[in-house]
């Protein structure tokens, strides 16, 4: 692939996919979470267990994802995938059963995930980027992918309170599917330029003991995603738990968001001249922070702070992932290794939302829960310190991997 290739065209189609996708899979749950939507008609538990269900299954087929995406076009793989998040939000919307519902996310929702989010996305950049303005294209990518939470949090709180919750629910997986229709089949790319060759071999759990470097890196984002996905799925009803409205969480947590845009945009283009790990480093520090805000969590003005400083250091973590891995990794086999990550990441991540919302019923507060999350980004901090010391080997080393 030249160095200088950009498709412009197709990185913003395959961004509007993720937005789109982001926006219905994982922000507008935050608010059917609630009580005046599904969490009325179902149990915290149920839906923690349903939603962290879904994203322990995207993790399990994260690594297939990722080894198809090497060896074919991922055209293909997301317009299904676009099709599944339509069939389980209307699954979902349709019916009052509770096994029903963990069907419809495990079996149809998990699998949506995997094949429509970042994952793919990233693996595409990879494909259809050329090196030079590949950090450009995952700005771009995160970018607009942040606008799913400024987006479809009020959006879909707005939608609730006109239509209810389950016509909302049907609608945005409506949203998904047309929207990965149009994208794949009008502006991807039928075939990779450069497709992996077959006898590529497949990527090992054992490479991630026997490389520290990636082994320390991949605990941090188990960590990181554990805990982020466990906050945004959640935090609307921590804070509607301490007597805040609900109209204005929402509203709070999407305008967070927007504080999420000069990380996205920054961070991958300063790669080249401060090092990404310790931007990473400094940003979980910040992210501890504003987790010991929402455990505060009042008066109103430190709810406000905590959305502020969440999504200012959430916004520098996202394309770092990407851009480190890209760094460390990139080659015939970089799929594979960003799925088998990401399925790490994804398992655990899936559980620990339904855990804390166990957690939050058997002790009737977040409080301790919120403990729990702030503590695991703060260790994250610290393997990714290791991930880049000497205890992680030369690069040399890992080079022979």
């Amino acid at each position: 692939m030249p160095e200088f290739r950009y498709p412009r065209r197709t990185v913003v189609a395959l961004s509007t996919l993720v937005f789109v996708a982001f926006g219905v899979q994982l922000y507008a749950m935050s608010v059917l979470l609630s009580d005046e939507a599904a969490g009325g008609d179902f149990s915290i538990s149920l839906l923690s267990g349903a939603f962290g269900g879904s994203i322990v299954i995207a993790g399990l087929v994260a690594p297939a994802v990722g080894r198809w995406a090497d060896h074919h076009s991922v055209r293909g793989l997301m317009a299904v995938g676009g099709l599944l998040a339509f069939a389980a939000m209307a699954i979902f919307a349709a019916t009052s059963n509770e096994l029903v519902v963990l069907a419809a996310f495990w079996l149809l929702l998990g699998p949506a995930q995997a094949m429509t989010l970042y994952e793919p996305a990233f693996v595409a950049v990879g494909l259809w980027v050329g090196s030079h303005y590949r950090n450009r294209a995952i700005a771009l990518l995160t970018v607009v992918g942040g606008l799913a939470g400024p987006v479809f949090i009020p959006l879909t709180g707005f939608s609730i309170e006109a239509f209810g919750w389950r016509p909302t629910a049907a609608g945005l997986g409506a949203a998904v599917a047309v929207t990965a229709m149009v994208v794949t089949i009008g502006f991807y790319p039928a075939h990779t330029p450069a497709p992996a060759t077959e006898s590529l071999p497949k990527v090992r759990w054992r490479r991630f003991r026997v490389d520290r470097r990636l082994g320390f890196f991949t605990v941090t984002i188990v960590l990181l995603f554990a805990s982020m996905n466990t906050m945004l799925f959640h935090r609307v009803a921590v804070f509607e738990e301490q007597g805040f409205d609900l109209v204005l969480v929402a509203a709070l947590a999407g305008l967070s968001s927007l504080f999420t845009f000069p990380g996205r945009y920054i961070a991958p283009r300063i790669a080249d001249r401060i090092a990404p790990s310790s931007v990473l480093t400094i940003s979980l520090l910040g992210l501890v922070g504003a987790m010991i805000l929402a455990i505060i969590g009042s008066p109103e003005v430190v709810m406000i702070a905590h959305f502020v400083f969440f999504g200012i250091f959430f916004g520098f973590t996202l394309p770092l992932r990407p851009v480190i891995m890209n760094a460390w990794y990139s080659g015939a086999d970089f799929g594979a290794v960003m799925g088998k990550q990401w399925s790490a990441a994804a398992i655990t991540g899936g559980i620990a939302p339904w855990l804390i919302g166990v957690g939050r019923d058997e002790l009737g507060s977040y409080l301790w829960p919120l403990v729990v999350l702030t503590a695991g980004v703060g260790i994250a901090a610290v393997f990714n310190e290791l991930a880049v010391s000497k205890f992680a080997g030369s690069p040399d080393e890992v080079a022979q991997i």
